[in-house]
């Protein structure tokens, strides 16, 4: 008996051991920060403030890299094969990530197999708006003229399968009705051919509609939010225009890490950008551009994630959104 036990408290010493031997801590001294989406825009803004935080609370360099393409397709691949040591990190619209599976026939990763999710970050309210010589000056115009002239409706998109695309199909589900979609190489290439009235609406974040609406070239007629936005609080949500609750979705932008990221190291990055995310000046920022800031725990994020990819697979299904 006395050997027994003996043997038992060598064998939890030994599990103790391994088990501290495993748990893994954020060693690296630089950490890339992959944006798979042109600088200036809205999760590229997000990174570079988010990397200044953490870099102060950690000492830490955080270096931004945006490497656009392929419906975030190309940035999102460089993660998945990266090393788990915490120098690699995505920041991503995790939509994208979970309908792209969808719409494109080839992947170079499964993303439940080579990602995993670290915390949401903050969610972008999309506007849905027209060129300034539009006919329609409110939703419910818009949507008359959509069904009085079906197909004529031009909506630019960032893209086939876009969050954009999505969301005007989404609209257009709603209300029984037909746009053109036509697709550009990004959310900025869409606004400005909003801009230069070839084509007639989009749907895009404050940051990249703000100044334009400001200065009247373009209007915004609703907000895809549960409240209006505060820095154009004269605009109407979906729902106080006559539209369908929920047929604009918000834009979630998510800390993605290669999935052979231990759960420790994971945990940890988590827990530091939770704090960082915290700091009025940072939400205080946000908030003016249209962002609503939150952090969640991983697991959180993975089921969001999980229950969009069932939602969107039959909306994109029944829509048609195809990527050739």
């Amino acid at each position: 008996m006395k050997n027994l036990k003996s043997l038992i408290v060598v064998v939890g010493l030994v599990t103790l051991g391994m088990t501290a031997a495993t748990a893994q801590t954020w060693t690296a001294s630089t950490v890339r920060i992959i944006v798979p989406y042109p600088p200036g825009t809205e999760p590229d803004v997000l990174a570079r403030d988010l990397g200044m935080q953490l870099g102060k609370q950690s000492g830490k360099i955080f270096v931004v890299e945006n490497k656009p393409g392929a419906n975030s397709i190309l940035g999102s691949d460089i993660v998945a094969k990266a090393d788990g040591d915490g120098g690699t990190l995505l920041m991503v619209d995790r939509l994208a990530i979970v309908t792209n599976p969808q719409l494109y026939k080839q992947m170079p990763y499964k993303w439940e197999d080579s990602l995993r999710p670290v915390s949401d970050l903050a969610s972008v309210n999309l506007f849905l708006s027209v060129r300034e010589d539009f006919p329609a000056k409110t939703y419910a115009e818009f949507i008359q003229y959509a069904k009085a002239n079906p197909g004529k409706v031009n909506v630019a998109t960032g893209g086939n399968g876009h969050v954009n695309h999505i969301a005007a199909a989404m609209i257009a589900d709603a209300q029984a009705t037909k746009f053109t979609y036509v697709p550009y190489k990004g959310v900025a290439p869409a606004v400005a051919a909003l801009l230069s009235r070839e084509a007639d609406a989009t749907l895009a974040g404050g940051l990249a509609l703000q100044a334009h609406a400001k200065s009247g070239k373009i209007r915004l007629i609703a907000v895809g939010s549960s409240k209006r936005a505060s820095f154009v609080p004269e605009v109407p949500t979906i729902v106080e225009a006559g539209g369908v609750e929920g047929s604009i979705p918000s834009t979630v932008f998510a800390l993605i890490a290669p999935a052979k990221t231990p759960d420790s190291l994971v945990e940890q990055i988590g827990q530091a950008v939770a704090k960082a995310i915290a700091d009025p000046t940072l939400r205080a920022n946000y908030a003016a551009r249209g962002l609503d800031v939150s952090s969640t725990k991983p697991a959180e994020t993975l089921v969001l994630m999980k229950k969009d990819a069932t939602k969107y697979e039959k909306i994109i299904r029944e829509a048609g959104i195809k990527v050739e």
